[in-house]
């Protein structure tokens, strides 16, 4: 089902980097989903300065502001520059923005980064580069660096080799990050980014590696910040849509191997909601997550979690 469109208005300014570059120079349009608040504004500034600087003007930002706690002078500034397409949304939502943000691209090619990540110098270019060797490529992806407490650390060893079978490598490692991705704007339409609110990323890398010619670098192109404050992969409510999302995933029609792997991550992931509410003191919903787990596909590795339950739901009723 399509999502229905946010409200949103739309701020387009002519790009430094379209009138800077030679004609022949392919555009890049970089879509930045933010809510735009006080903590996010420094590292959106970092984010919109990687693509801006040291990428040869191929880039154009796309800023796609949403929900209601931006700060109003950060936004005007947004909606001044010339050189950064600014959109404002007032429905929160990472996935819509992102969504209303590639409603609105018009280059030929098109990249996703969140908002606390940045681009290394020449990133973009790295990523293109494939693609205008080979047409018939229609997304590159890319290796990145995982920095946290001030220290890089290359993201995925022998990243080139996913090539081979990247839905089996998909179920190993999560090789589709914002930063990573660079795609033929014609070969991969809206629909691509019409994604589940959790795992959007590893549902969008599965349709991908389903339906598209994909193309694995090694290079590192963008560094993935993981000690950024207010992360929502690691919220609860992004861990409570994981088996919808896993379900959709389901629904793509994958091979057998990959259902089943699919199938004892749905439980897996039942199973984690249930122990994170049962730490929570919240013995009902407990209760409902680990039922649900034990009915679905390969939960039957979890019934001896059956007893602990039990055992800390009389402890808490004490």
């Amino acid at each position: 089902m399509r999502q229905s469109s946010p409200k949103y208005g739309v701020y387009r300014h002519n790009s430094v980097a379209d009138s800077a570059a030679p004609a022949m120079k392919p555009a890049v349009s970089i879509i930045i989903p933010t809510c735009a608040n006080a903590a996010r504004v420094p590292f959106l500034r970092r984010a919109i300065a990687s693509i801006l600087s040291n990428q040869g003007g191929l880039a154009l930002p796309v800023v796609a502001v949403n929900g209601s706690s931006y700060v109003p002078e950060f936004l005007e500034e947004l909606r001044s520059r010339p050189d950064i397409r600014c959109l404002y949304m007032e429905q929160a939502g990472t996935t819509s923005a992102r969504l209303a943000a590639r409603r609105t691209v018009d280059s030929e090619f098109f990249g996703m980064l969140d908002d606390d990540d940045e681009y290394l110098p020449g990133g973009i270019a790295a990523q293109i580069r494939p693609m205008l060797a080979d047409p018939t490529i229609d997304a590159v992806v890319a290796n990145g660096y995982r920095r946290e407490n001030g220290k890089d650390a290359l993201l995925f060893s022998g990243f080139s080799r996913s090539r081979r079978d990247p839905l089996s490598s998909l179920m190993e490692l999560p090789w589709l990050n914002s930063g990573a991705l660079l795609c033929r704007s014609a070969a991969v339409p809206t629909s691509y980014l019409e994604v589940p609110r959790s795992m959007e990323l590893t549902y969008m890398a599965m349709k991908l590696a389903l339906t598209r010619k994909l193309h694995f670098v090694d290079t590192p192109t963008y560094v993935w910040h993981r000690d950024t404050p207010e992360s929502l992969s690691r919220s609860k409510r992004y861990m409570e849509g994981a088996p919808d999302g896993i379900g959709r995933m389901m629904k793509l029609n994958p091979p057998a191997r990959i259902k089943r792997r699919l199938a004892q991550k749905r439980a897996a992931s039942l199973h984690s909601l249930s122990d994170w509410e049962r730490a929570d003191g919240n013995y009902g919903a407990a209760w409902r997550y680990h039922l649900r787990s034990l009915l679905s596909l390969h939960g039957f590795k979890y019934l001896s979690y059956t007893r602990h339950l039990v055992r800390f739901s009389r402890e808490a009723a004490l």
